[in-house]
């Protein structure tokens, strides 16, 4: 759970985080003046970066990235000839200036979100952080142009009572600010305790080694495909497989014939629980005791997987659920393999098919036992 946990946190990342430093920044400006708001705000930066570091190292080049517009601003306001301005102009200068930066990322957001998950490629997916940052890039950007424009034009017509006006909409935009950061504080601990209730897959190498994990919903949506581990479980008897129909619901295969156990593995699950979990499920089946064939990878037009390959045998009456499958029905390998062109089978049960012929157990003749099963798969490893 802890390891999930911090999964979790990783993948929705506190988006006001980013913003902090400028928030800051123009929360002292008002109280303190312009070179105390920027040494405050490098400060809360610099404590952010430690944090980030210790708390989401996968995450901290991403955060350099919010630190780099930071310091862009901190950059350009310094060689601004601002030093001479009015101090209602001087107030919002630099807001504008954050304003022409949040421009230009909102433009660039095609180029910047290439870059980013390039840098974290089949590591973790980036697309709720991306996507949280851009919103809030989005709600600060608006916050701040309603307050320069408004701001703005009660200088120019120079209404009666200005500097009481003035400093009314001031306290309403760090208001604003503070509404917005508690806001989202609450949102993104709300979030988090609801994904800590959902599923999640664990995100592996080629080698099987986890690397990260992604919400299930989120890597089936998500252009990036990441590898996820799957459990496959083959039922024969002689030289029949039971197969399923998939629901026309899924959204992998749908309506199409598989292998007949076949489930992802999730986020802190044992391959044991999740065949138990899966052959209860579909099968009322509550001691299947499969044994280990084969691994494999395997890209689909859909998904990409680290397969684990079990076989069983020995079977009783089968019945299936048809909440999770439309048909269910025993196939020779003769029935199989004439209907391999038609479209009808799985990427991933034609990849097993070959597998499990290979070690020999469709040959004529029913199994007698696991044992039997065991020491014939033990037979072919040597």
């Amino acid at each position: 759970m802890k390891r999930l946990r911090k999964q979790i946190n990783e993948s929705f990342f506190n988006p006001v985080l980013h913003f902090l430093p400028l928030m800051t920044f123009m929360m002292v400006e008002d109280f303190a003046g312009l070179s105390q708001a920027w040494f405050v705000a490098l400060a809360v930066n610099l404590l952010l970066l430690v944090y980030v570091f210790i708390n989401y190292r996968k995450l901290f080049e991403w955060f350099l990235f919010s630190t780099g517009i930071f310091l862009s601003i901190a950059a350009i306001s310094s060689v601004l000839p601002i030093k001479d301005l009015p101090f209602e102009v001087k107030k919002v200068a630099i807001d504008y200036v954050v304003l022409t930066l949040f421009a230009i990322s909102l433009a660039f957001r095609k180029k910047i979100e290439s870059f980013i998950n390039v840098r974290n490629i089949r590591m973790m997916s980036m697309v709720n952080n991306l996507n949280e940052l851009f919103r809030m890039i989005w709600i600060v950007g608006v916050l701040i142009f309603v307050y320069v424009h408004l701001y703005t034009l009660l200088i120019i017509f120079k209404i009666p009572d200005l500097d009481n006006t003035l400093n009314f909409i001031s306290s309403v935009y760090l208001l604003a600010f503070f509404f917005v950061i508690c806001y989202e504080m609450i949102r993104v601990t709300l979030i988090r305790i609801r994904l800590l209730r959902e599923e999640w897959w664990p995100i592996v190498n080629e080698q099987g080694k986890m690397i990260g994990s992604i919400h299930h919903t989120t890597s089936l949506q998500d252009e990036k495909k990441y590898m996820h581990p799957i459990v496959r479980v083959m039922l024969i008897d002689g030289n029949r497989i039971f197969l399923q129909k998939r629901s026309e619901n899924d959204l992998v295969f749908p309506g199409m014939w598989d292998t007949a156990v076949s489930n992802h593995i999730r986020m802190s699950e044992k391959i044991e629980h999740c065949i138990q979990r899966t052959a209860n499920e579909r099968y009322g089946l509550r001691d299947l005791r499969p044994i280990f064939l084969s691994n494999y990878i395997h890209e689909s037009t859909y998904e990409y997987h680290y397969a684990f390959l079990f076989v069983a045998c020995k079977l009783p009456q089968l019945a299936y659920n048809p909440r999770y499958i439309d048909h269910a029905k025993w196939w020779t390998l003769a029935q199989i393999e004439a209907n391999v062109d038609a479209g009808i089978f799985t990427e991933n049960l034609l990849t097993e098919i070959e597998l499990v012929k290979r070690s020999g157990l469709l040959e004529s003749g029913r199994c007698e036992c696991d044992c039997r099963l065991k020491q014939t798969l033990e037979d072919k490893a040597q």
